[in-house]
């Protein structure tokens, strides 16, 4: 599973998804947009310690959050 895999898991458009994004913008120090971006796949996190607090959010190990 992928990070846009995990998040399209969450009930739509419901407070998980947005939950979700601020967990983790609050969690890795970045907004919401950033967040946005990485789960679609435009952008990846700058830092190790950013995709790692993904991989702990999501449980899904680091070098799979953006494949395919």
């Amino acid at each position: 599973m992928t990070l846009l895999g995990y998040y399209n898991t969450l009930p739509p458009r419901t407070f998980p998804k947005t939950q979700f994004v601020e967990d983790v913008a609050t969690r890795c120090g970045v907004d919401e947009a950033s967040v946005r971006n990485w789960i679609m796949g435009r952008n990846k996190p700058k830092t190790e310690e950013q995709k790692q607090v993904l991989s702990q959010m999501t449980g899904i190990p680091v070098e799979q959050l953006w494949q395919g």
